[in-house]
C-alpha cells in the first residue's frame, strides 16, 4: 500500500468517524428534548401530583360518604 492511499484512508475514516458521531450525537439530543421522552425526575414530580390527587379526591368522597353516615344516624335519633 502507497502512503498517498494510507493516508487517503486515514483521511477518509477520520471524516467517516466525524460525521457518525455528530450525526449520533445529534440524535440523542433530539431523543431527549421530545415531549414524549421526559425526564425520570419529570415523571416522578407528575407521578407524584397524580398520586396526591387521587388521594385528596378519595379522602373528600370518604370524608362526604362520613357526614352522610353521621347525617342519617342524627335523623334517627
Amino acid at each position: 500500500m502507497s502512503s498517498k492511499a494510507y493516508k487517503a484512508g486515514i483521511a477518509a475514516t477520520t471524516v467517516v468517524g466525524a460525521a457518525l458521531g455528530w450525526t449520533a450525537s445529534t440524535y440523542v439530543k433530539k431523543k431527549r428534548s421530545l415531549e414524549e421522552n421526559p425526564s425520570l425526575l419529570t415523571r416522578l414530580r407528575d407521578f407524584e401530583q397524580r398520586l396526591y390527587h387521587d388521594g385528596f379526591q378519595k379522602s373528600t368522597e370518604l370524608q362526604e360518604i362520613r357526614q352522610e353516615v353521621e347525617n342519617r344516624i342524627a335523623e334517627e335519633k
